[in-house]
């Protein structure tokens, strides 16, 4: 099919070549250009040249030249329609198609009202800030070590604390209350029924895509009230949590000229590093690093440095960052912060100096997990150390590098004091037999889990088998006093395995006891597994993460099917019954998201 030149320029226009072609050759500026090995030839020094501003490559060596559509078709082998489909998915724009035009003028036009009413919002929420109204707000901004040229940089804005302020200026604006509802900005109201808005006396942070556009918003509250302290807006077409961060689209450059990227847990912490000079650094929202943060932070660099809160927690979620991050091959180091909780409050106390000296002697991950655990096996017989050493096996088989695995191996001996290469040795046997179990099992199964952290979710297994006879046999605990908790908690319509749905139909209708488990053959791994695996005292944590972990893949499966009478009803021409669509997946979140947060 024939595309229009006008919707070629477009995907050029917005498409950044200098992330496109560091997906494939690590570049590094060079004056206005950025240089690299050249792809297309062999080469010890570079004469590869991208320049942002041609928005075109050459290479000085080969003679190869072009624009980010002909280089994309050089290296996937592609022809042009298909590479400009590529290029076009990564900005986020809708292609038409000969049998699906209409489908895609649909949802195009569902994302560029999207767009604009974020855009609105940003405007809205900033004019708020610097307003009379916004005083509070400011203060609260000032107090916090930042100045009007970081509100001003990074769009800071203030939602007002009334009930219906940006909904109302929407409204005017010419935005209807399903588009707003569809934006995530306003939220309805079932027993009243009425719409209110979603952000209401915060401190509003802009989340922005790779090309500058607001896809969602954070909100830090700015009062004592009941509610969460920190708030994001849910899922919609332009923002998925799993594949952005925040700041990213203003650290790009700099992770490149650093070598490496700063990953925080929090706005704040992002904006201290940015305000203190150290823009290389990015912040998760409100969710574990996936294989497409991995994938993202690829394109920029080769090694991620974690500045987590430095309590128990934020050493849980180093460790699940751990599995997305190696296997995208990045290398992990992990920042020590003596006597703070965070990178914000280390700046406030010290020097960008010597925070960048303590990134300098940052450890690598297994080293850092090694001294994390060395004092616990300080003084213990080798055995027991050498039962420790089980422990890291998943985690080094994951790395695909031969002289990582060893380096690794090395690191963790030395801190455990165990220099005779059993590890390798262990690690080689146990790659020979094909194992490659998840991160989030290793901490489970290894022994390791850290006291006092039943919040560490645990996974039985993997399938829906285990995890729902997992569920089952912990019911079976303290002579079933969790199964009224159980019954109250969640329906049978979790269970997808009819046997055990059927099994808790009649445990919650009193028709079978809870001893009664103990005599299901099907049930029986999981209770040697529980048993084996897991201290009594935390399997009440055990049980609340299951039972977590059924209903949100009980909300994805209905989430998939809402999802697909979208596509239909775009494949249709009925813009508003996809409207109406999105709108229904965005409640069920929003339920979701309030549940889980009332935990």
């Amino acid at each position: 099919m024939k595309y229009s030149d006008e919707i070629i320029q477009r995907i050029k226009d917005s498409t950044d070549i200098i992330s496109v072609v560091g997906e494939y050759v690590p570049l590094k500026k060079a004056g206005n250009s950025y240089k690299g090995l050249c792809p297309f030839h062999s080469e010890k020094s570079p004469s590869f040249t991208v320049s942002p501003s041609r928005n075109g490559f050459h290479c000085f060596g080969c003679g190869k030249g072009g624009n980010v559509i002909t280089f994309i078709m050089e290296m996937e082998k592609m022809p042009f329609p298909e590479a400009l489909r590529l290029l076009a998915e990564k900005a986020n724009i809708a292609l038409p198609k000969q049998e699906e035009n209409n489908r895609d003028l649909v949802a195009e036009k569902v994302r560029e009202r999207l767009q604009a009413i974020n855009e609105f919002a940003g405007k809205f929420f900033y004019e708020r800030l610097i307003s009379m109204e916004g005083q509070v707000a400011r203060d609260y901004f000032k107090g916090r070590g930042f100045t009007k040229e970081d509100a001003v940089k990074y769009q800071i804005g203030f939602a007002p604390a009334g009930w219906d302020a940006l909904k109302i200026a929407g409204q005017k604006a010419g935005f209807s209350s399903s588009e707003l509802l569809s934006a995530g900005l306003i939220v309805h109201n079932d027993e009243k029924n009425s719409d209110y808005d979603k952000f209401r006396n915060r401190l509003i942070f802009p989340v922005k895509d790779n090309y500058d556009r607001i896809i969602a918003f954070g909100g830090r509250t700015l009062s004592d009230e009941a509610g969460p302290k920190y708030l994001n807006s849910p899922e919609t077409l332009l923002f998925k949590k799993s594949e952005c961060l925040y700041l990213l689209d203003m650290a790009r450059e700099a992770i490149r000229q650093k070598g490496y990227v700063l990953v925080v847990e929090g706005y704040f912490d992002a904006l201290a590093l940015h305000h203190f000079g150290l823009e290389n650094s990015v912040a998760t929202l409100g969710t574990a690093l996936t294989s497409q943060h991995g994938r993202l932070l690829k394109r920029y660099t080769t090694e991620v440095v974690f500045s987590y809160d430095a309590d128990m927690a934020g050493q849980a979620a180093v460790l699940r960052g751990f599995e997305p991050l190696i296997q995208a091959g990045l290398n992990i180091r992990v920042l020590v912060m003596p006597d703070v909780k965070d990178p914000d409050e280390y700046l406030q106390k010290h020097s960008k100096e010597d925070f960048e000296a303590m990134v300098e002697k940052a450890p690598g991950f297994f080293r850092w997990w090694a001294q994390s655990l060395k004092k616990k096996f300080q003084g213990s017989p080798v055995e027991e150390r050498m039962r420790a050493l089980q422990g890291f096996v998943p985690m080094i088989l994951q790395i695909p590098d031969e002289v990582l695995v060893q380096a690794a191996c090395s690191a963790i001996e030395s801190e455990l004091s165990l220099d005779n290469r059993d590890l390798l040795t262990i690690v080689n046997t146990e790659r020979k037999k094909g194992v490659r179990r998840t991160t989030t099992d290793r901490i489970e199964t290894s022994g390791l889990k850290a006291e006092g952290s039943p919040g560490a979710k645990p996974e039985f297994g993997a399938s829906d088998l285990q995890m729902e006879a997992d569920f089952l046999a912990l019911l079976t605990e303290q002579n079933g006093e969790f199964v009224p908790w159980a019954v109250n908690e969640l329906s049978p319509e979790v269970f997808f395995i009819e046997n055990f749905r059927q099994l808790f139909e009649e445990l919650s209708a009193g028709d079978i006891k809870p001893e009664q488990l103990n005599q299901v053959p099907e049930l029986e791994p999981s209770f040697i597994r529980i048993e084996n695996q897991s201290e009594k005292k935390h399997r009440e944590a055990m049980l609340s993460d299951l039972a977590a972990a059924l209903k949100k893949r009980y909300v994805k499966r209905q989430l998939t099917d809402l999802k697909n009478r979208q596509v239909e009803a775009e494949k249709a021409g009925d813009v508003q019954q996809a409207l109406l669509l999105v709108q229904q997946m965005m409640d069920l979140k929003r339920l979701h998201s309030q549940e889980v947060e009332s935990k």
